[in-house]
């Protein structure tokens, strides 16, 4: 009853009179501030937080300090600090849809941060074990990091023991605490990394995978995303936590949360649980997927390191199987691509373990119109050598008997080279797939191939056909490789019109596919320029492939088909025709060639101005390179028509409009389709692939300054000035390389010259200490001795009493027994 009637008197005036709502809280911060007795401040802090949500601005411009000046008071009495919590929670917490309420709430929570002192109190109270005390206070951090992280991050680094205390959150076994704090490390780790390694040497690791493998690894729920997630915080562009990750064989435990099998509604081992997909388990998966992304970012200084690693775990073979094999949904397929691509990028042994591999493809996702209830067979992965016989041994399922298509749910598909199954996912021959898992495919395919001219060399054979009666196919189905999936994919467009004006993007695919087979590689470009068509046995006129491709675009340009499927062949006539020309001289053999572009480009022309800008570039590199004497037609033909008939200025604002175009500059180095792209039968926004974007930003000033050189200039004299170019450019590359190097290694050696300097710092500091130390024990050794030689000292003067002493009492007992004699002679 006096509890009660305390906080009742605290809302009354004198006399009972009825007071203010901020006279109220003037009245209960005063006591809270200034009373004496616990209960009283007790009950002033309880009907504070009754008022808390009707008068919070009041409390806020009142109360605030005095409540963190109670918490410090009083942190031992449990129902005052759940309360205090309770009212500085709710005062930090602001209604996103109100600015005021926001502005209130940032505040409230500068004032409690200006005192780093106040999250001293509160990670202190972190030690309490009291649930709503731990709870109330991680709610409070939550809040407060949201408000302003700059700032908690830095008190909480002044806290000794800070970090420490919220890790142990993670050792809660009281689920809310622990995943309310896992939040909190999350937030907290973004963007700091002297916390992220502060967490990763508290063996932060080690704890958030034992609480993945416990909650069911990516079968879980909610929580192993957002262990990941904090996994991805530490590691992300930190050297010092992925070394340590790597060292501490956490790279080695990945594969477990591939292989993860579930339990049935009764507990049981189910292992056909693992081809079951929910929402949350594909979002486990892409976390998974992306934390191996964060450790092979391209041009890392780890990136090898951890390749390499990740090659010997296992990692590249579950990728492999997770994104041909596996029913995973298609968003999960798309970032498996992804991780694999960064995977094998610039990693000759990675690219050669994909190159070897074989698989059992899954069977495609099915259209709306398709009957999915026939269950999947596993797949059998395996490996085989590169070669052009194992490319040239896949098959592919939309090619062969159409009426076998109803049974395709239940036949096990033919095994066949890993790559052809990505070139067939690149380029369509799946119509279920999304553009957002053929993007990826195509991401990989480059990956595959970058750098590596001998797998470019091994692809460009496969755009032969292979024989129709090779022994390695059955008789229903026709053999494929990349090559001829490629041109099937090239020139069916032409085909089939209708496809062709619903999905531009199987021939677009295809043209970069090819393109980045052909680039920087003058062998391979030889070999496609040796590809021709039409049987000569029956009187048809060959046709090369260069010209297959100009007859494509030419039908795409008049037909008006969509402005993507014309840019990805001209963007793949000017890789080819780059630095070939024999290449240009095939091309421009057929005049209806040259008139076609000149067309396109003439200040007249309706085109797309993106259109116009690659045919005045194609137009540019034909003119630049077309050094062949035979050539019917040479530079001597082309420069008049360019300059009577388009003019320089044209010419160069043709290239100009494309190199300012939206989508020109959108490109990113890994195509993604976002999707909100994909949905309500929208086409992506994919226009330009971002090699051949960087390759026209090198190129375009030189190949639209070649248009105003004379043609009789030599083409010693020409390659001469262009071979100057070429060497200070390389020489530049080089240089802007090495720079790039030093200033890694440089940012690594200041790194570790700072970590050495921290070390040193302490070691001075222990050893000062040590020598305090040291000239204490020094001390207390002088004055032991001199307490020692005093008391020698004294024990001799003891010594020399006694023996006087000794004498005295001699001699007094010699005066006794004389004495005593005396007295015993007298009668």
């Amino acid at each position: 009853m006096d509890f009660f009637a305390s906080g009742l008197n605290a809302l009354r005036g004198q006399k009972g009179q009825h007071q203010t709502g901020s006279e109220t809280i003037d009245r209960l911060c005063e006591r809270i501030e200034h009373g004496s007795l616990l209960e009283d401040r007790r009950a002033a802090v309880l009907a504070l937080r009754a008022c808390s949500r009707e008068h919070k601005r009041d409390i806020g411009s009142r109360g605030v300090l005095v409540l963190c000046k109670v918490l410090l008071q009083d942190s031992m009495d449990t129902d005052i600090c759940k309360a205090v919590l309770e009212i500085l929670t709710l005062l930090c917490q602001a209604d996103m849809d109100r600015e005021e309420s926001r502005e209130f709430a940032l505040e409230m929570s500068d004032t409690i941060l200006k005192d780093a002192n106040n999250v001293a109190v509160l990670l202190d109270l972190l030690e309490e074990n009291d649930f709503y005390v731990r709870f109330h206070v991680v709610s409070l951090l939550s809040m407060l990091v949201l408000n302003n992280t700059p700032r908690l991050q830095e008190c909480i680094l002044t806290s000794p023991m800070g970090m420490s205390r919220l890790m142990a959150l993670l050792d809660d076994r009281r689920e809310i605490i622990r995943n309310e704090g896992l939040l909190l490390l999350i937030s907290l780790t973004e963007s700091n990394a002297d916390l992220q390694k502060i967490v990763a040497f508290e063996n932060a690791f080690e704890r958030l995978l034992a609480i993945i493998d416990e909650e069911g690894a990516i079968s879980g729920g909610i929580i192993v995303q957002d262990c990941l997630q904090l996994v991805q915080n530490l590691l992300r562009y930190n050297i010092s936590n992925q070394n340590y990750f790597r060292e501490t064989s956490c790279i080695q435990r990945i594969p477990a949360l591939f292989n993860e099998e579930g339990a049935d509604d009764d507990g049981r081992h189910d292992p056909t649980m693992k081809d079951m997909w929910s929402d949350q388990k594909g979002n486990n998966m892409i976390m998974v997927l992306e934390l191996i992304r964060v450790l092979v970012v391209p041009d890392h200084s780890n990136t090898t390191s951890n390749q390499r690693s990740m090659y010997q775990s296992g990692i590249l073979q579950l990728l492999v199987d997770l994104s041909l094999t596996s029913n995973a949904p298609q968003r999960v397929k798309a970032s498996a691509f992804y991780a694999l691509a960064e995977l094998i990028r610039l990693n000759k042994v990675n690219q050669d373990a994909l190159s070897k591999a074989i698989i059992v493809p899954a069977h495609p996702p099915y259209l709306p119109s398709e009957d999915p209830s026939s269950s999947l067979t596993p797949p059998i992965p395996s490996s085989a050598q590169l070669s052009r016989t194992s490319f040239q041994s896949g098959r592919s399922s939309t090619v062969g008997d159409r009426n076998s298509q109803s049974h395709r749910f239940l036949e096990q598909r033919a095994r066949c080279p890993a790559i052809v199954e990505v070139v067939a996912i690149a380029v369509g021959q799946h119509p279920g797939c999304t553009y957002s898992v053929r993007a990826a495919a195509t991401c990989l395919f480059q990956s595959f191939v970058l750098e590596s001219p001998d797998t470019q060399m091994v692809l460009a054979t496969t755009l032969n056909a292979p024989p129709e009666d090779n022994p390695n196919t059955a008789s229903s189905e026709k053999p494929q490789s990349p090559g001829t999936l490629l041109l099937d994919a090239l020139q069916g467009w032409q085909e089939d019109g209708e496809t062709a004006s619903t999905d531009p993007y199987n021939s677009w695919f295809a043209t970069v596919l090819f393109s980045h087979i052909l680039q920087n590689n003058a062998r391979a470009k030889a070999i496609a320029l040796a590809i021709t068509f039409g049987d000569e046995e029956n009187g048809e006129d060959p046709v090369s492939l260069i010209h297959a491709i100009a007859a494509a675009l030419m039908v795409a340009v008049k037909g008006r088909a969509d402005v993507r499927v014309a840019l990805g062949y001209l963007a793949l006539l000017c890789v080819w025709c780059y630095e070939s020309p024999k290449s240009i001289k095939d091309f421009l053999s057929e005049g209806a060639h040259l008139q076609f572009l000149i067309e396109m480009i003439s200040p007249s022309s309706k085109e797309d101005p993106m259109v116009q800008g690659l045919a005045a570039f194609l137009l540019g590199i034909c003119y630049e390179f077309n050094w062949e004497k035979d050539a019917l037609i040479t530079r001597a033909t082309i420069q008049p028509i360019i300059l009577s008939r388009i003019g320089l200025d044209h010419f160069a604002a043709c290239i100009t409009r494309v190199r300012e175009s939206k989508p020109f500059n959108a490109a990113i180095p890994f195509m993604v389709v976002l999707p909100a792209e994909e949905s309500e039968g929208k086409l992506p926004n994919l226009f330009f692939d971002y090699s051949f974007v960087e390759f026209m930003k090198r190129t375009f000033e030189r190949t639209q300054k070649s248009i105003a050189l004379s043609p009789d200039n030599t083409r010693s004299q020409q390659t001469s000035q262009q071979t100057n170019n070429a060497e200070i450019e390389s020489q530049l590359t080089s240089l802007k390389s090495k720079v790039s190097m030093q200033n890694t290694e440089m940012t690594e050696l200041r790194s570790k010259l700072a970590e050495a300097q921290q070390l040193l710092d302490r070691q001075a500091e222990e050893r000062q200490e040590y020598e305090r130390a040291l000239a204490g024990l020094r001390k207390e050794m002088q004055e032991g001795q001199a307490r020692h030689e005093a008391l020698e000292k004294e024990h001799e003067d003891l010594l020399i009493c006694l023996a006087e002493q000794d004498e005295e009492l001699t001699v007094l007992k010699e005066q006794f027994l004389s004495l005593g004699m005396a007295h015993g002679a007298a009668p």
